[in-house]
């Protein structure tokens, strides 16, 4: 009986020797070893050999501060209960065969300071939880199976230094808000389906050191904004599909972009012309598609200007002589465009009208000249307009009084000639103060808006000729004067008289009495006043030759009278 005791107590011993240790109940048992609940802060199983799964148990060790099982044989999925564990520093699994998804419960380790998962199988996408990880300064995902797009809630990441999702399978953009993660010294994107183009926000991250964005789908130009990258040592952007003009401030970077080891950028459709410092470093482009593809840079003054990253030019007293370039008409979003003091000539050229974004040309002292034609319409945020001390003529433009953003007007000491419309008035110009305009010594003929009332400056009227000229002295009743010049071409001066405040509309109408164009419909003071045609019926389309009406009627009379258009 006493034998077979024995022979009990021994196999038990050796099944307690085969199964592992005899935990108490304050500890867990994990491949093969005792962990206690309460005391232990790491594990380093690095290279045991282990394998299996990772038990779930292991959330129970919620004081552990550093967990590391890389580089062994575990495989399955990722527990969810290693969410548990948050006062964790350390999660490091890389270099195992775990598959499945990332658990989205790693987002409640927020004290988690590296997270490394690479050289596994996972799958999935990556969880937006992540996000939440703070206090994160190692993110390496890479070469697993995951899919989807990067979220754009990694940007919360401010003290991220090492983001590697490389070698997976993920697609999409480049989300702009990597941008934000203001302590990234590597992002490492490289061999995935990424696509769309280079988010601008790239150029935020100033602590960078490496940029792998190489062998995806990007399409686009090169953001000018790398420029900020002034830590930049290696850029790897080859194999993509990336278009346009490499930027030409490029070569102000610190980084060698002439040395292959450093600057990769051979297999895209970049565009000639190349800037110097990559010219023998391009490798090669498809580049059949160039011609279709808009220029982003200019020179000017042997310095480039990249479209989207110049608002404001200035050559202000520089020296400048000729004609103004015209590629400034191209910088779009030119808001400030200083040319005074020069000795620009000839006409403002007509690329200029479409900087609508402009609010201040200073073109003055220099020696240009011609009239400023109708498309100033266009520049509808201009506030300073500043053209004194030059050589312009002609009339103004009715379309100069579409410039309802105007504040300050200088036209003075040029050729200025004819009438002033009285809409010029309906401009935010302060009239009453001589400090937001100056339209003196120019050839303005009388009568002058009553705006200007006294402030118009001296004036050389010699070839006027007023419509108080014609009339002897200041009538008592309604008048039309006759149009002039008559024939026309391309603008034509018509002038009333009003005894009275009224309600006032001119109209324009063909021999058919069709209506061309109304110039005006609104109450209008007493006394003088004109208004200048420019050919165009109600869509701004030039109008065909031949003879037209005029009409101007107010509450108790009307009027009509011919004229004539050439062409």
């Amino acid at each position: 009986m006493m034998f077979g005791s024995r022979w009990i107590f021994l196999a038990i011993f050796f099944f307690s020797f085969l199964t592992g240790q005899d935990c108490s109940e304050y500890e867990i048992e994990l491949w093969d070893e005792c962990f206690s609940v309460d005391s232990t802060l790491e594990i380093d199983l690095t290279g045991e050999n282990i394998s299996g799964q990772i038990p779930s148990s292991i959330g129970s060790l919620t004081n552990l501060v550093s967990l590391n099982l890389s580089a062994n044989n575990l495989s399955g999925p990722i527990p969810p209960e290693i969410g548990d564990l948050v006062d964790l520093n350390y999660l490091y699994l890389q270099n195992n065969n775990l598959s499945g998804p990332i658990p989205p419960e790693i987002g409640n380790l927020t004290d988690l300071i590296g997270l490394k998962m690479y050289s596994n199988h996972l799958t999935g996408g990556i969880p937006v939880e992540l996000g939440s990880l703070d206090s994160l300064q190692d993110l390496s995902l890479y070469l697993n199976n995951l899919t989807g797009e990067i979220p754009s809630e990694l940007g919360s990441l401010t003290k991220l230094e090492r983001l590697y999702l490389f070698r997976n399978e993920l697609s999409g953009p480049i989300p702009s808000e990597i941008g934000s993660m203001s302590s990234l010294t590597h992002l490492f994107l490289h061999g995935n389906q990424l696509s769309g183009s280079i988010p601008s926000d790239i150029g935020n991250l100033t602590n960078l050191h490496s940029l792998y964005l190489y062998e995806n789908a990007l399409t686009g130009v090169i953001p000018s904004s790398i420029i900020n990258l002034s830590n930049l040592s290696y850029l790897w952007i080859y194999d993509n599909q990336l278009t346009g003009e490499i930027p030409c401030n490029i070569c102000e970077m610190s980084v060698e972009m002439d040395n292959i080891s450093y600057v990769k950028i051979t297999d895209n459709q970049f565009c000639p012309p190349y800037p110097d410092c990559v010219i023998n470093n391009i490798g090669t482009q498809d580049t059949t598609w160039c011609a279709s593809i808009p220029k982003r840079q200019f020179y000017l003054y042997d310095k480039c200007y990249i479209i989207e990253d110049t608002d404001s030019l200035n050559f202000a007293n520089s020296g400048l002589s000729g004609p103004i370039p015209n590629e400034i008409g191209e910088l779009v979003n030119l808001k400030y465009l200083f040319l005074y003091g020069n000795d620009f000539s000839g006409d403002i050229p007509s690329e200029i009208w479409n900087l609508d974004s402009l609010s201040h040309l200073y073109l003055y002292d220099n020696d240009l000249s011609g009239p400023i034609p109708s498309e100033i319409q266009n520049l509808t945020n201009l506030t300073h307009l500043f053209l004194q001390n030059n050589q312009f003529n002609g009339e103004l433009p009715l379309e100069l009084n579409a410039l309802i953003e105007l504040e300050y007007l200088y036209l003075n000491d040029n050729h200025f000639s004819g009438y002033m419309d009285s809409d010029i008035c309906d401009l935010g110009i302060d009239w009453s103060n001589s400090l937001y305009f100056d339209l003196s010594n120019n050839y303005f003929c009388d009568p002058y808006p009553l705006c200007m009332d006294g402030q118009i400056g001296y004036q050389d009227t010699t070839n006027c000729a007023s419509a108080l000229s014609i009339i002897e002295e200041i009538p008592e009743k309604f008048a039309l004067y006759d149009a002039y010049p008559n024939p026309f071409n391309p603008t034509v001066t018509i002038e009333y008289y009003l005894p009275e405040g009224s309600l006032l509309d001119v109209s324009i109408f063909d021999l058919s009495g069709r209506i061309v164009r109304n110039l005006f419909h609104g109450n209008r003071e007493q006394g003088f006043g004109s208004m200048r045609w420019d050919g165009k019926d109600e869509m701004g389309r030039p109008i065909g030759a031949g003879a037209y009406l005029y009409s101007v009627r107010t509450e108790n009379w009307s009027h009509t009278k011919k004229f004539v258009l050439l062409k």
